[in-house]
């Protein structure tokens, strides 16, 4: 009979996370907002990843055309009455039964923002729009919750890492809203299912540094990543003078 290894070994045997590591992921408490295509798999590898809570929350309900890169979703979920987090929130319990899954089916929006970081170690970007990610950044700077974002469309991606009174925010990479509110999105001009999945897997890296306590080995800009012409580089990000993550202290 094979001897019983631990179910969190592998990590555990990682030098940059190792035993105390896996400990500090256990006690984590994580917000991953939306849960599409990137939060499906961000959700799926923080719960096997161990963590002791996760909260996710979604509008939505499974539609065909998602099944293509929205790997917690089936046929069976097309037109069942349940919504992306009620689904979702099974499949991951069934993955691992020891994290606390918190399914929201809501809109991330003014007036729920505030409750949906509530009480977490960190906030994962899953989001589909610029106007909702405004909203999660201006929480998380008021809170000083490290917060991951990530995008997603045709066949690139970026991963940005912020941490409130550290490196800059969204609003200094995108200041003006109106002309980000324009930057194509997947509904219009379609995405590569496996740029979402390495576009999350990214998220999920850089989650897991933080918090473990890793913190200056995080991304320090933005990472725009080609999947086609196969090109990766990061781009630097200036501290935007008027940004109001300039008056937060972490």
């Amino acid at each position: 009979m094979a001897p019983d290894i631990p179910r969190y070994s592998r990590h555990e045997l990682l030098r940059w996370i190792g035993p105390e590591g896996q400990q500090r992921i256990r006690r984590s408490r994580v917000f991953v907002a939306g849960v599409g295509a990137l939060g499906c798999l961000v959700s799926t590898l923080l719960a096997r990843a161990g963590i002791a809570f996760l909260r996710i929350a979604d509008f939505d309900y499974p539609e065909i055309h998602n099944l293509h890169r929205q790997i917690l979703y089936d046929e069976e979920d097309v037109g069942a009455g349940l919504s992306k987090p009620e689904v979702a929130a099974k499949r991951l319990r069934a993955a691992n039964s020891e994290v606390q899954i918190e399914a929201v089916t809501t809109a991330v929006g003014a007036d729920t923002i505030e409750a949906l970081t509530d009480g977490v170690d960190l906030v994962v970007d899953a989001l589909d729009n610029i106007r909702s990610r405004y909203y999660v950044n201006d929480a998380i700077l008021a809170r000083g919750i490290p917060y991951v974002f990530g995008g997603a469309v045709e066949a690139a991606g970026n991963v940005m890492t912020i941490i409130p009174g550290k490196t800059p925010c969204l609003r200094c990479l995108w200041p003006d809203t109106e002309v980000v509110g324009n930057h194509p999105t997947a509904a219009r001009v379609g995405v590569l299912s496996s740029v979402a999945m390495a576009v999350a897997a990214v998220e999920v890296t850089e989650a897991l540094k933080i918090l473990v306590g890793r913190e200056q080995d995080t991304i320090q800009g933005l990472l725009v990543m080609d999947f086609w012409r196969n090109t990766f580089q990061t781009a630097a990000v200036q501290q935007d003078p008027k940004c109001i993550c300039r008056t937060i202290t972490r």
